[in-house]
């Protein structure tokens, strides 16, 4: 008889950047039977949801719940905002930002990419010099990633607001926090954010399956004043469903609101800050490693700082 493979004995562990590990209490809490979508328990979860997504987002704004990966997300933010022949900024430091851009093209957006390479963030003046020959405000949205999963570039949205600020331009800031929500510090109000997306599965430790669209009253106001909204991705009846199918526009994602509202519980009974904490001190380590396995060898990080 041959023997197992070591796996067998144990659960695999892939330590990728999403999507992540799942905590054994988020897995339990989702092994369990079809839960009833009329009336029960599932109701008030879902209510429950929408005000600790928005304090891991640090925002008094609204949220949209959407089944679907962060490309749905993407596609809702913009479905809400840009309308056919709008004109969008994409400062692009790896793959996901052009992903976004491209995006805003396949919804007849004319988009413009300033492309910084994959191994330096975003160069300010730059942006500011595109704003600011910008003097008939065609560009209606800026879409930046906080970090890009492809390169690891980690970029300062606060400062990209004091930008916009500066040169008094009056686009909305969107800010794709896919790979960083729940992991790296991000302040939608206090950095003047407009819109911002997530996904589950990667610092909400949930399976791949849900997205999320963060948007404040001047964003909403602008999708308000949209000619038209696609039913599915209209995001204000699943801020404010008056119904419980219209948070999902039909039927729930119903085991992964177990998921998420355990794996909410995690986060705030550790407290964002702390969370932030650990993992800066878990980053540091794994540079340090690298800094060692890289002595005389191949290996470097793609972000020398």
């Amino acid at each position: 008889m041959s023997t197992p493979p070591i796996a067998s004995f144990g659960r695999d562990y892939l330590a990728i950047p999403g999507p992540s590990v799942m905590p054994e209490a988020v897995l339990q809490a989702m092994h369990r039977a079809a839960p009833n979508i009329y009336a029960g328990e599932l109701i008030d979860i879902a209510a429950s949801l929408a005000p600790d997504l928005k304090r891991v987002a640090r925002t008094d704004g609204h949220v949209a719940m959407y089944i679907g990966n962060g490309h749905a997300a993407w596609e809702a933010a913009l479905a809400n905002t840009i309308a056919p022949g709008d004109k969008v900024l994409v400062p692009a430091t790896g793959r996901f930002a052009h992903g976004w851009g491209d995006m805003a093209e396949g919804l007849g957006a004319e988009v413009e990419i300033l492309d910084f390479g994959k191994r330096t963030p975003m160069d300010m003046d730059r942006i500011a010099e595109t704003l600011r020959a910008d003097t008939a405000h065609k560009i209606k949205a800026i879409l930046a990633v906080h970090v890009d999963t492809s390169t690891s570039i980690r970029n300062d949205i606060s400062a990209l607001r004091g930008v916009l600020d500066a040169v008094d331009h009056p686009a909305l800031l969107m800010a794709d926090c896919i790979a960083s929500l729940g992991c790296d510090v991000f302040e939608m109000d206090a950095w003047g954010v407009d819109v911002m997306v997530a996904g589950c599965q990667k610092g909400l430790m949930v399976p791949p399956g849900m997205a999320f669209v963060f948007f404040n009253d001047k964003a909403d106001a602008v999708r308000t004043a949209m000619p038209r909204v696609s039913r599915y991705w209209d995001w204000s009846p699943r801020a404010n469903p008056q119904e419980f199918y219209m948070y999902w526009c039909g039927t729930a994602p119903t085991h992964h609101l177990y998921g998420l509202r355990t794996a909410l519980d995690i986060i705030h009974g550790e407290g964002i800050e702390a969370v932030w904490k650990r993992h800066a001190l878990l980053a540091r380590a794994i540079w340090a490693a690298c800094e060692t396995w890289s002595d005389g060898g191949p290996l470097e990080l793609n972000v020398a700082d």
